[in-house]
């Protein structure tokens, strides 16, 4: 297995993060956009062979860091890249930190994952956002 680094995101690595997997999408643009206007993010890239796999963003809100969007190259899932990208997160924001996140009800791949990370179910909420149900979790570091 090829190994990966992980590094902070650049600028000019948007349009690369944008169609990473072949499939380009708009939030994730949009998204990659607010990362390069506030410094209120953590933004991190993982890359194999300089392609990037996968991208990690969580916005910094103080005492609680939650969330933002965690996306790995669907060729390269369950290859540790994800779990390396939380982890640089979780080492920026060092002990006595706290993430949230919400996760769709039908995800469960990704609820599996953020469980083995040690993530607690902490509420549902119904239709959130598209008529989606999610779950929110919570972890203390």
């Amino acid at each position: 297995m090829q190994q990966f680094i992980v590094r902070e995101y650049q600028s000019e690595d948007l349009e690369n993060v944008v169609s990473m997997d072949g499939r380009p999408s708009k939030r994730r643009k949009d998204q990659l956009k607010k990362v390069e206007c506030l410094e209120a993010f953590y933004a991190f890239i993982a890359e194999q062979s300089r392609k990037i796999v996968g991208f990690i963003i969580m916005e910094d809100l103080g005492d609680n860091v939650s969330h933002y969007m965690l996306q790995i190259n669907v060729a390269k899932k369950r290859s540790g890249i994800g779990k390396q990208l939380v982890g640089k997160v979780f080492t920026e924001i060092g002990g006595g930190g706290h993430v949230s996140l919400c996760v769709n009800t039908d995800n469960e791949e990704a609820i599996k994952f953020y469980e083995s990370l040690g993530f607690k179910k902490s509420g549902f909420t119904d239709g959130y956002r598209k008529n989606q149900n999610k779950y929110w979790y919570q972890i203390d570091l």
